[in-house]
């Protein structure tokens, strides 16, 4: 048995050995960050992004797979399960996996009838053998019922006060920046809005590619709870073209004010008819964890997340697979790296004192619904006892367009803005434990135009005043493409991230305080 540093363990009065935080015991915490190398990290993601996953599209043979081979690196090391599923013998991994159903629906027939008065004006059909004539397509979500609903213009989004949009179709005009047209989606659906009509396309032809893909296999959501409460997020969107909008506004009788129309109530009523055949599709997420030594703070959690999912294959070209070695592959096997190190800790007598659990989720790129489906439906964990998110989402590459000469950083998204503690504990950890990453807040704040604040598994943390910091590299030419494979990871840069991570958790898990909520959150 190892003979271990005084420093790795303070009594603090108590029979029970605890063990220090990180900026207490940077050397104690850098022998297991030693422990996150490039060779492992590597020798993972070039299985985990392989083409044989096929993208690992949520549902899918590729992405169930990619589960399975989580859970059995788990179970390798030794980690507990701390999922729902039932084991089929004494060394199976369904306990490691959190089963849950999606519906996929896919769109049979869309008939859209305006009127004005009573009189019908405008009447569309969209059906696999009728993709002329096009006024609305399906872009996300469902119309819940064809009672008919005023059709409101509200510009670009930026001022809804008074438009009376509770129960309208509300027209909206996208501009140039795709975070405030994020930000008026939002604001929609909060408002109670039937749908948006997004007029994104400049003709109507332009409409015909998502129109004819429309009645391929459709969007995946959760299936809705009866008598649950809307927890915010995107309206049901559908598309249509500035050129309608105009034959809209002809038929209302409105006349453009120089180059747009004025917001408002247009006194005309759309009814949109949908037929859909759904069907249920299985996915899961993966759930590990190292219990806490501390009989008072095992009940407490530091999460530590990553998507297991991707977006698949689209059978087109030479090429066809999205691999997502970045995306999120690389947030991913960190995972697993810094579970690992937890582990290795804990069989030498330094566990953490709160529990660490291991969150793998499915369905990020289809909405945060493995997320989602962990923080609203089924936690594992109490919310109230989930003491942070250290969310892991692409670390793998660079952004282009960062502003600043170093490579050796990570954007870093949240911390203060829900708990400054945490804020200030990560970047005293990247300075006692060596890991010296520049800790970038170029994309931290909730009116940042890419919403990346929004657009990981965090979210679903960080609405419950869970606090949370997102890792982050950004986004490069090869996202959601068919570039983004293993050979052109940064694999040294990964393991330095992957050991910052590894270290502020550490902090977390073993201060004798949960982060303060300070910030202003999601409020």
């Amino acid at each position: 048995m190892k003979k271990l540093p005084l420093l790795a363990v303070l009594m603090c009065g108590s029979a029970v050995a605890q063990t220090a935080p990180a900026i207490d015991a940077p050397d104690l915490v850098g022998r297991y960050q030693a422990t996150i190398t490039p060779t492992e990290l590597a020798g993972h993601l070039y299985v985990y992004a392989d083409d044989y996953l096929a993208g690992r599209e949520t549902g899918q043979p590729g992405q169930r797979f990619a589960a399975r081979y989580l859970a059995g690196e788990y179970a390798t090391m030794g980690i507990a399960p701390k999922g729902t599923g039932e084991p089929s013998g004494p060394y199976a991994l369904d306990a490691y996996l959190q089963p849950f159903a999606l519906e996929q629906s896919s769109l049979q027939r869309l008939t859209a009838t305006v009127m004005r008065g009573g009189e019908t004006v405008l009447t569309s059909v969209l059906a696999p053998d009728a993709l002329d004539d096009l006024l609305l397509v399906p872009a996300y979500g469902q119309v819940e019922d064809a009672v008919p609903g005023p059709v409101v213009y509200a510009g670009d989004g930026t001022a809804l006060d008074g438009l009376g949009l509770d129960g309208a179709y509300a027209v909206l005009t996208p501009g140039a920046n795709q975070g405030a047209t994020r930000a008026a989606l939002g604001a929609l659906s909060a408002a109670g809005v039937k749908a948006v009509l997004l007029a994104s396309a400049p003709t109507a032809d332009a409409l015909q590619r998502p129109a004819a893909g429309a009645f391929e296999a459709g969007g995946l959501a959760l299936p809705a709870v009866e008598g649950a409460e809307e927890t915010g997020g995107l309206p049901t969107i559908l598309l249509t073209s500035r050129a309608t909008l105009d034959v809209l506004m002809a038929a209302a009788g409105v006349e453009a004010e120089g180059d747009a129309y004025p917001t408002g109530d247009t006194g005309l009523t759309l009814a949109v008819d949908a037929e859909y055949e759904t069907v249920t599709v299985m996915s899961e997420n993966v759930v590990a964890y190292v219990e806490g030594s501390d009989p008072d703070l095992k009940d407490e959690f530091v999460v530590v997340s990553a998507h297991l999912d991707h977006v698949g294959d689209d059978g087109e070209g030479e090429d066809t697979i999205y691999n997502g070695a970045d995306d999120d592959g690389s947030g991913t096997v960190t995972v697993l790296e810094i579970a690992e190190a937890f582990q290795k800790a804990k069989e030498d007598g330094v566990g953490p004192r709160r529990s660490i659990l291991f969150l793998h989720v499915s369905g990020e790129e289809k909405g945060l619904l493995g997320s989602e489906y962990y923080a609203d439906r089924e936690p594992l964990v109490p919310i109230e006892n989930t003491v942070t998110n250290l969310n892991i989402d692409m670390i793998g590459r660079y952004d282009p367009e960062r502003g600043f000469d170093t490579t050796d950083y990570v954007y870093i998204i949240g911390g203060d803005l829900i708990s400054q503690d945490l804020s200030d504990w990560n970047a005293a950890v990247n300075d006692a434990t060596g890991t010296g990453l520049f800790l970038s807040d170029r994309f931290n704040s909730p009116d940042d135009p890419n919403q990346f604040f929004r657009r990981s598994d965090h979210w679903n943390f960080g609405k419950y005043d869970v606090p949370f910091i997102f890792y982050f590299t950004g986004t490069h030419e090869d996202y959601h493409g068919v570039g983004d494979e293993p050979e052109k990871i940064d694999y040294d840069r990964m393991a330095q991230i992957g050991r910052l991570i590894f270290g502020t958790a550490w902090e977390v898990a073993n201060r004798d305080e949960r982060p303060a909520v300070s910030g202003v959150g999601f409020n």
